[in-house]
């Protein structure tokens, strides 16, 4: 738990707050949950201290896009497309997850992010099943003492007797969550909603209803968008043309994936004030397009970066963030291979941007979070300079490093709204708990898995229940 007021003493700050700028042997003084003051020479006999002369003090990352559930699949889906994910994960091991699952995946995964010292993560939940799937996921967040926006999906798990039969009931349900969960939409852990994606759109109207409840009841929004094929069409989505024209999208959307987008599209969505959120490795993986990072910066649209699933990838940031910096950086440098450049296209400054401020942008918190700045939140992540990994780093580029060295391993100390959640290299919440939980919902899923044919048969034998999703919609 924190004191009335924290003192860091001592840290070579990287702000990433142009104002503040990167400063050495750097005092950060925190009163309660926000950051009171960044210079050096603080004096404040009352707070308690953190020693932090050997560290280097960053703002917490953000991951910008994530499905926290799926961690009971870890490495499942590592060498699977986008289609055998659908159908392997969405339409088949989705519906054998229990309330107790969804506690163990959410619980495991947010401390698995603090542990990276990624203090906020946009929680991407569509594997509502009942409501006490959302019940023992939020209590799962709010045990773990992360920063989350969790993400209410309008998603349909191919149950056989669903609890919300329509989308109304799903609209309801929600309404009355937030009333109850979320008074205000502040704290720690704020409801965000995520409309189902278009490939299961029966007809356009049907998304116009979730985009108008999530405003209602003052909600983010994020969307999969313009990375898949309409499932009796077979044409590109064009998500974002289509939502510009029914007057969905707006400072309030965040689109994620966006690998199929049309030059005509990212004009829609920089004049909407909409942001992005990328996930390079799924991407990559599984032909949904290129992460637009260029796009992005072309029409100066924000975004941040995401590691979408544990089933795929590894929960800590920094690798996506690492290799879409350099597959960029080669990318705008191709048509000169062979010639003496001088400097490169992007600096690691930028790319730390991305997976912080950036990241804060696309989930609407940029006021609260994303960089060490007074007054805002005190989410911060105090890496050890002296550690194997980052001994005799560079103070001329403080960003280098924590791009392209530093990790989970080096991550020393974390805060999240001033209280420290990691100290001295260990988590200081509920671990062997979480793991202990987390491997026996791995177990119980897997046996689920194997009695239902295995992964291999649901791969080869629900295709069709895609179909019958968007057939069903309603």
């Amino acid at each position: 738990m924190a004191a009335e007021r924290t003192l860091i003493k001592g840290a070579f700050v990287v702000s990433v707050d142009p104002k503040v700028g990167n400063v050495a042997n750097c005092d950060i003084l925190i009163d309660g949950e926000k950051i009171a003051e960044v210079r050096p020479g603080i004096e404040a006999p009352d707070a308690s201290l953190i020693d932090a002369r050997s560290m280097i003090a960053s703002p917490g990352l953000v991951d910008a896009h994530h499905h926290l559930w799926q961690g009971p699949l870890r490495s499942v889906t590592t060498d699977w497309s986008l289609h055998e994910y659908a159908n392997g994960i969405r339409m088949f091991a989705a519906s054998f997850f229990r309330p107790d699952d969804m506690y163990a995946a959410t619980l495991h995964g947010a401390l698995e992010k603090l542990n990276a010292g990624v203090t906020t993560v946009a929680d991407y939940c569509h594997n509502i099943n009942t409501p006490e799937h959302a019940s023992e996921t939020l209590r799962a967040l709010r045990d773990s003492g992360a920063r989350i926006r969790w993400g209410f999906g309008f998603n349909r798990p191919p149950l056989e007797a669903p609890y919300f039969a329509t989308m109304a009931e799903r609209a309801e349900y929600l309404r009355d969550l937030a009333r109850r969960e979320f008074p205000g939409n502040v704290g720690r852990v704020t409801l965000a909603v995520c409309p189902e994606e278009s490939i299961f759109w029966n007809s356009e109207d049907y998304v116009v209803p979730q985009f108008e409840v999530a405003r209602e009841i003052g909600a983010h929004i994020f969307l999969h968008a313009n990375s898949a094929r309409d499932l009796i069409t077979q044409e590109y989505a064009r998500d974002a043309r289509r939502l510009s024209k029914l007057g969905l999208l707006g400072p309030d959307v965040c689109l994620v994936h966006m690998g199929v987008t049309e030059p005509e599209e990212w004009q829609l969505v920089a004049d909407s004030g909409a942001h992005l959120a990328f996930t390079p490795e799924t991407e990559w993986q599984m032909a949904m397009g290129w992460p637009s990072i260029a796009r992005a910066r072309e029409f100066d649209i924000a975004f941040g970066l995401g590691v979408d699933i544990t089933s795929n990838n590894s929960t800590d940031i920094r690798f996506p963030l690492r290799a879409m910096l350099q597959l960029e950086r080669y990318r705008m440098n191709e048509h000169r291979a062979g010639h003496n450049i001088e400097g490169v296209p992007i600096s690691s400054a930028e790319a730390l941007s991305w997976g912080t401020l950036g990241g804060a942008t696309a989930l609407g918190l940029e006021r609260e979070i994303g960089s060490i700045t007074p007054g805002k939140r005190a989410d911060i992540v105090l890496h050890d300079g002296n550690h194997i990994g980052l001994v005799g780093w560079s103070r001329a580029n403080p960003e280098g490093v924590l791009i392209a060295q530093a990790g989970t391993e080096s991550v020393d100390t974390v805060l999240v709204d001033g209280h420290v959640v990691k100290e001295r290299g260990k988590l200081c919440g509920m671990v062997e708990q979480a793991c202990r939980l987390l491997d026996e919902s791995s177990d119980y899923l897997h046996r689920q898995v194997l009695q239902h044919g295995g992964f291999d048969a649901a791969l080869g034998a629900s295709s069709n229940k895609l179909e019958a999703q968007k057939a069903g919609g309603g």
